[in-house]
């Protein structure tokens, strides 16, 4: 499930282009204090590892970078924001239309619509999709020795297996089961651009992520469950959401 939000500024909104930890702290502001906690705090767990189950996108509409590193914004600006907890969507909308006027680096923000996005069902997933990344999809390990993170590409073959891993772990999360037999293959549509990559801060750390124009080929079910709890590690920070283009 997903939802889309709409926003207008009387004046160009000017924002840094790092603001995923932004607007993180903007959806936790406007849940219940009890649901932040959980998420911030506890989260989904399985077998020691903490899952949050929802993902955002960069923010869309008409952008044009200014001379200062700042993105300079043009009414309206959206924000896809999905997860498969319906509590966690209906919290978010409902208080986001209670407060309407919100504050976005000091600048005044106004709530214009909040869209509730089509559920698509697994049996619409089919076997092979074509998506299009709403904000970039991170493969990673971290080696045990030395702790240096290393990222991975859509090109390389480890990312498709550690993306397939994530996703079961959600899918098992949300069923109770595991699935059997589970296939899922990030594919790369054209050569590789360099342009697509995408190294952004949260919290004073890198990281790097794709964007792009990708076929998902495997379960539909595990496809489902990227599509609403996100593609790939570090969804809650605003990675790995995507959209379906064919």
């Amino acid at each position: 499930m997903r939802i889309k939000l709409t926003f207008y500024s009387e004046e160009p909104l000017i924002i840094p282009t790092q603001y995923n930890y932004a607007i993180q702290s903007m959806i936790y502001d406007n849940i219940s204090q009890e649901l932040a906690d959980f998420l911030h705090n506890e989260g989904f767990i399985l077998n020691g590892q903490q899952f949050k189950l929802f993902t955002f996108s960069r923010l869309e509409g008409k952008f044009k970078i200014r001379e200062n590193q700042k993105i300079e914004s043009t009414s309206p600006v959206e924000l896809t924001v999905a997860s498969p907890i319906e509590r966690f969507l209906q919290e978010l909308a409902d208080g986001m239309l209670q407060r309407y006027v919100l504050i976005l680096f000091r600048q005044r923000v106004y709530l214009e619509s909040v869209g509730l996005c089509p559920n698509i069902k697994t049996h619409q997933m089919g076997e092979e999709v074509t998506i299009k990344m709403l904000s970039p999809m991170v493969a990673y390990q971290t080696e045990k020795n030395s702790g240096k993170t290393i990222y991975y590409t859509p090109w390389d073959d480890v990312f498709s297996d550690l993306a397939r891993i994530d996703v079961e772990k959600k899918y098992q999360l949300l069923t109770g089961e595991k699935l059997k037999n589970s296939k899922l293959k990030v594919i790369p549509i054209g050569p590789k651009d360099e342009r697509c990559c995408k190294i952004l801060s949260y919290k004073n750390t890198a990281i790097k992520g794709w964007m792009g124009i990708y076929k998902l080929q495997g379960n539909p079910e595990l496809i489902k469950t990227a599509y609403d709890a996100g593609l790939g590690s570090k969804n809650p920070q605003g990675f790995g959401c995507f959209e379906l283009v064919g």
